[in-house]
Formats: C-alpha cells, sequence, structure tokens
C-alpha cells in the first residue's frame, strides 16, 4: 500500500487534515470515497457473478462429456505441441595457455575477460601469441 493510502487509513492523520478543510469541502470528499467504495462493490459483485457462470458452464460441459463417455484425461492426452528447444551450442576450444605463478597449467578459449596472469604479460609489452597453443 503506498504511503498515502497509509496516510488515509490513519484516524489522527485524517483528523488533523481535516481542521485544514471546510465542512463543505469534507462532505464532498466523503462523496467521492463513497462512489468509489460503491463502484469496487459492484466490480466485485460482477466477477463473482462471471465467476460463478464460469463454474455452471464448466460443470455443464463435464456433464455432457460424461453422458458422451468421454473422460477428461483423453483430452489432456491429446498431442500437446512439444515446444522446440534451442540446440545446445559447443563448448569452445582452449586457444590460449598459460602456467600461473603457482605452477598451474589453464587455458583460455579467447572469450570473456583477460586473465589476469595474461593481462599482466600484455600490460609488460608480450604479445597474445606467445600464449597461443600450438596444434
Amino acid at each position: 500500500m503506498s504511503d498515502q493510502l497509509l496516510a488515509l487509513n490513519n484516524y489522527r492523520f485524517l483528523r488533523a487534515e481535516a481542521r485544514n478543510f471546510s465542512l463543505e469541502t469534507l462532505c464532498d470528499i466523503v462523496d467521492k470515497l463513497t462512489a468509489i467504495v460503491e463502484e469496487r462493490r459492484e466490480e466485485q459483485a460482477f466477477k463473482g457473478a462471471q465467476d460463478a457462470e464460469h463454474a455452471k458452464r464448466v460443470d455443464k460441459i463435464r456433464e455432457m462429456m460424461l453422458s458422451e463417455g468421454i473422460d477428461i484425461s483423453e483430452l489432456v492426452q491429446q498431442e500437446v505441441p512439444v515446444k522446440s528447444t534451442k540446440p545446445m551450442r559447443e563448448k569452445r576450444s582452449a586457444k590460449y595457455e598459460y602456467t600461473d605463478s603457482s605452477g598451474t597449467h589453464h587455458t583460455w578459449t579467447g572469450q570473456g575477460r583477460t586473465p589476469s596472469f595474461i593481462q599482466k604479460a600484455l600490460d609488460q609489452g608480450d604479445t597474445l601469441d606467445k600464449f597461443l597453443i600450438k596444434n
């Protein structure tokens, strides 16, 4: 609920704010709020009637199906369109390799962020070809 509506729900806040308005203005506000409440009640009653009508139609169809000897599960078992899945792309093969200062061997595809070890070497003037995997 918004802060404004929370403030309107507070009795003390309303009393304090009401002191700033004339009685005529307050009566107009009450009339408008009453009209809004009535609209909401009508909307809820209409929605309830729609839901009840829908439930009646569903029951009628269910009874018609049963009288014809059709089970609901038969309808569900009908061909359901299979959602096509995007094929998985192949994993990229490593394009560069390096051994870090701790002696661990690593590879890099050339995609994404440059590994810090390679980036430091590039900053010091080395080329990327130095780390290229030779087939």
